[in-house]
């Protein structure tokens, strides 16, 4: 330390040097980093789904769900693996352990999925990991007024992805709403019959008029040519023209397809509608590569479709940017950020009286916080809302041990009248232990945040381990840089007398009456803690903020079996009731099945309150939609829509639904719980097939030519791809279905057999209506329950309180278990963990004081002021209507370190005087009114760095919950640390020198 001091007195150009370089790389350092919403933390869930396009609930379990699970569960770390089997798809969730890295676990996955034997049918498993890195980082919306949904599939498909492809740092492009064009080829059966033309005649006179393949080699004049035979439908009119040969009673016949059949290119089969604010739309998802900038890639992309020549009525609709939100959130810190560091100055200058020493001061906040920015550079961090809010919150402490060493030299140098560099070394020295002793402390207190468990732990730890890195260096500029400029700015100041002010004349009044007093004084302290506590039921309690909701989804499950003519007229409904709403700026609608998804995008200009105001008019809107569809309207943000989560769990199935729909009933009306519902799945109608494979012989068939001709008839089969008009299309055989509208008028079809010969279905099968699941669900290879909703209040825990007194009066059917997850686990966990950080820190804080004083006396006294820092923060957390969430809990912690820093301070002096040979009482009183001035300087320039803070009204998980705690605990801690602390070593002074003089007095009495 004096090592570090001397140096810079004697070496001003390497200092200057040091200095330009840091603001030069500083300033590169942020222009050049990666701009990010969040910090790419890896999430420990990952997701497999399946396409299995055709199958049951039942099928896909049995043919994908079972044999995914089996080869999923025995994968290293996982912790819970759950199978979701839906109509048409299979879904794996798994979930790992939070010590296992994601790449390696997704190379795991894919091993294990790609050695899945999966059944014909099924689709490319697409494999997901979840985190910040898969959320997109550009939604926008393709659409024109009558356009048709194919022409703008085909436009995308041929002009935008490929655009997007191009641009760096871009993993994924995702399509909603895509109508592709086909070869729909209808067979008549009636002319099939008179012509005497079977489906597999059909069909393989398109495999033999449309095929490319390589035909081999032949030496041509000394040269080796290969030799490529193909044949190519290129239009309706060829397919049209494509000659079948059939055999019939006047032997071999030719018979073009237009003569059994119709050609048609058009859409596909609508099975899916997708609009934008009520016009036909396909909605686009643009994702960037894990740890690419954001921004950048978001520029890229928008420079990309700007240059794009659209057609005529088509638009661009941006629907969500993320750049503009990661740029919001940048200049939001960065000016709480300056107007944090106007407060300090303002602070410093009113306690000084003088601009040079002001100067002086504040100069290292840019050094520290630009030092910072070139090593967050140098570890590959980028700038995310915690290494920004990492910087805001080390603006209020990096100018303290610069306002220590400058407010001592600047004291000892008014009144001394020789003024040389030993003066300011000796000035510096003074303060230098105390200074550094603190900031190690304050250190050692955000050490532990970077080091929480959890998933939690992973986004704060680059917020700790920035204030860390600020905090470093604000220590080497206090002892480097500011005794320099010292030296340089402060020498030639005018001489003037020490004489005693205001504050310390009232602040040693007041400790020399509590020394007087003390057991009263420590009395009244512990009340004041008692009364605060008092306090903890009162405030509200959840794990994250609701910050203000600019987007919201509409989730709406209609009634199984409804059609998609009947779920696009309730969309319909819904849309009209979003439409009517103040506030909004556009709205998109999938209507898919029975499932109608809505996503509302608020104006940017609205306030949380009118926001608030708009979710609560749709919620009493949507309650007059009929009781049959089941309706979730949620906020989406970063940090709001709270979920609840129970599973429910047991080894018999009728017991878990009994047990699912008792919690379900119970929890209805619970206050500050909405959407309660659960993933029992329905029942849904669905046709059977069940071939007689002795009947079907004796026809002349067998069970595939029956199931196939049975597809054929409901969906159609696409057996090639041909090339239209420059596009490769699907052709789609299928029969003329008109009038199908009942199982008799299937049944009653007619198929011909290898021989020409009609057959009527019901001859050979029988087609009946059996119920079936709509989902099946398992989590490490059982059947469990889930009940989910949303928190709608601040005060989860109180909710959860009311949930738990009702959950415990169910009695649930014998083996049932249930247990939480969602917000109410993580809320446990995470106050877990954060109190868990509070004890380590404390310890460490206490093992550098056990360092630094070299006993045990002074750090048990500066600890006895950390209980008075929650008294203040409770307060403060009440008299604001803030809730008590992990932003608060941070705030806790960071006031461990600063009170300990405050006390440090002032008890540094403290031994410094009692080492001159001072009396206690006395060292006590001088120490006071000495360090008094330092001490209430750097409370409050902390307190006006974080006030931009706590009066923003933005959230995020370093909120305005955090500022407040922070200063209204800094308030009442620094005043009770400057009574309590003294009183304290005061009384645990006495009583050790009341042990120690009584050996000496044994001693005499024996003597005598």
């Amino acid at each position: 330390m004096t090592k570090w001091i001397q140096f810079s007195l004697k070496n001003a150009g390497v200092i200057f040097i040091a200095i330009l370089m840091i603001l030069a790389g500083g300033l590169y350092s942020v222009q050049t980093m990666k701009k990010e919403a969040m910090p790419n933390v890896d999430i420990p869930y990952m997701l497999v789904q399946i396409p299995y396009v055709g199958a049951t609930p039942e099928q896909g379990l049995e043919d994908v769900g079972k044999p995914l699970e089996a080869a999923l569960s025995g994968l290293n770390k996982v912790e819970n693996l759950y199978i979701e089997s839906h109509s048409n798809f299979v879904m794996a969730i798994l979930e790992f352990n939070m010590n296992q890295k994601m790449d390696d676990a997704e190379k795991d996955v894919t091993t294990a999925v790609a050695a899945v034997k999966l059944p014909e049918g099924t689709g490319k498993p697409v494999i997901l990991k979840d985190g910040p890195a898969s959320a997109p980082v550009l939604m926008f919306a393709l659409a024109a007024k009558g356009a048709n949904q194919s022409d703008l599939t085909q436009y995308v498909n041929d002009r935008v992805r490929p655009a997007l492809a191009t641009v760096e740092g871009v993993s994924k492009v995702d399509i909603s709403g895509e109508a592709e064009k086909q070869l729909a080829v209808t067979l008549d059966q009636d002319k099939m019959k008179e012509k005497g033309v079977t489906y597999e005649l059909v069909k393989q006179a398109f495999l033999s008029h449309n095929f490319s393949f390589p035909a081999g080699q032949v030496n041509v004049n000394d040269k080796t040519l290969n030799v490529q035979a193909d044949f190519k439908l290129k239009s309706v009119r060829d397919a049209e023209n494509i000659e079948i040969l059939t055999q019939t009673s006047n032997g071999l016949q030719k018979v073009k397809l237009s003569e059994v059949a119709t050609v048609t290119y058009s859409d596909k089969k609508e099975t899916v509608y997708t609009r934008l604010n009520e016009e036909a739309a396909v909605l686009l998802e643009l994702k960037a590569q894990a740890g690419e900038n954001a921004v950048e890639v978001v520029r890229q992309a928008k420079e990309k479709l700007k240059d794009l020549d659209l057609p005529n009525g088509y638009a661009f609709t941006m629907l969500y940017d993320s750049s503009e939100y990661v740029e919001q959130s940048v200049n939001s810190m960065l000016r709480e950020v300056l107007l944090g560091t106007l407060f300090a100055v303002i602070v410093t200058f009113v306690f000084l009286r003088n601009v040079r020493a002001t100067i002086v001061a504040v100069l290292s906040i840019p050094l520290s916080i630009l030092a910072a920015m070139i090593t967050m550079k140098y570890l590959n961090y980028t700038l995310n809302m915690m290494t920004l809010a990492g910087i805001a919150v080390a603006v209020g402490r990096v100018i303290d041990d610069s306002i220590v060493v400058i407010e001592n030299i600047y004291r000892r140098t008014l009144t001394a009248t020789k003024r040389d560099e030993h003066m300011i070394l000796t000035a510096a020295k003074e303060v230098g232990g105390a200074v550094t002793s603190s900031t190690l402390t304050t250190m050692a207190v955000f050490g532990p945040l970077s080091f929480v468990p959890g998933i939690i732990g992973k986004f704060f730890a680059p917020f700790g381990i920035t204030v860390i890195v600020a905090l470093a260096f604000s220590l080497i500029v206090s002892l480097t840089v500011v005794p320099l400029l010292a030296k340089l700015f402060l020498l030639n100041i005018p001489h003037k007398e020490p004489k005693e002010g205001v504050l310390e004349r009232i602040y040693k009044r007041a400790i020399a009456w509590t020394l007087q007093r003390r057991v009263i004084t420590v009395l009244l302290a512990v009340v004041v803690f008692i009364g605060s506590l008092a306090l903890v039921p009162l405030i509200p309690k959840n794990f994250l903020p609701e910050e203000k909701a600019v987007m919201f989804n509409l989730t709406a499950d209609l009634p199984v079996g409804t059609s998609l003519a009947a779920a696009n007229e309730t969309a319909q409904d819904l849309e009209a009731i979003i439409k009517n709403e103040n506030h909004v700026e556009n709205y998109q609608t999938i209507v898919e099945g029975e499932k109608i998804r809505i996503s509302v995008n608020l104006k940017e200009s609205v306030t949380k309150e009118q926001s608030t105001t708009f979710e609560d008019n749709v919620r009493k809107e949507l309650k007059e939609i009929s009781d049959d569809i089941e309706i979730a309207w949620t906020p989406m943000g970063m940090t709001g829509g709270g979920q609840f989560m129970l599973i429910v769990e047991g080894s018999n199935k009728d017991d878990l639904q009994k047990a699912g729909e008792t919690i379900v009933e119970k929890l209805q009306h619970t206050e500050g719980l909405g959407n309660v519902s659960t993933n029992l799945s329905g029942v849904k109608p669905q046709l059977s097939l069940e071939i007689n494979g002795e009947k079907a012989a004796e026809k002349g068939l067998n069970p595939i030519m029956v199931a196939g001709f049975v597809r054929g008839l409901i969906s159609g089969e696409s057996v090639t791809n041909v090339q239209i008009e420059g596009k490769t299309t699907a052709v789609n055989l299928g029969f003329k279905n008109e009038g199908l509208q009942s199982i008799d008028a299937i049944a009653a079809q007619t198929m011909m057999n290898t021989m020409g010969q009609p057959v009527k279905l019901s001859e050979v099968a029988t087609l009946s209506e059996k119920p079936g699941p709509t989902a099946l669900y398992r989590l490490n290879q059982q059947e469990y329950v889930q009940v989910t909703a949303r928190f709608t209040t601040d005060n989860v825990s109180g909710v959860q309180e009311a949930v738990n007194k009702k959950l415990k009066d169910i009695e649930l059917p014998e083996g049932v278990t249930y247990r939480s997850e969602g917000q109410a686990k993580a809320m446990s966990e995470g106050f877990q963990n954060m109190a868990i950080a509070m004890v380590v820190a404390i310890v460490l804080v206490f093992i550098v004081m056990l360092v630094t004083f070299g006993n045990m006396l002074m750090p048990v006294a500066i600890l006895s002021s950390l209980p008075f820092l929650f008294s203040g923060g409770l307060l403060g957390l009440y008299l604001t209507k803030q809730s008590l969430g992990m932003p608060a809990l941070v705030g806790f912690l960071m006031l461990i370190g600063i009170v300990v820093t405050n006390a440090i301070v002032l008890m540094d002096r403290v031994m410094q005087n009692e080492k001159k040979g001072m009396e206690l009482r006395t060292s006590l009183l001088e120490a006071g009114a000495t360090r008094l001035r330092p001490i209430l300087m750097t409370a409050l320039a902390t307190i006006g760095a974080l006030l931009p803070l706590a009066l923003s009204t933005e959230g995020g998980l370093i909120s305005r919950s955090l500022a407040i705690v922070v200063i209204s605990g800094l308030l009442t801690s620094t005043l009770l640390t400057l009574v309590i602390v003294p009183t304290t070593y005061h009384i645990m002074t006495s009583i050790k020198q009341r042990f120690s003089k009584r050996p000496t007095e044994i001693k005499r009495s024996e003597s005598v």
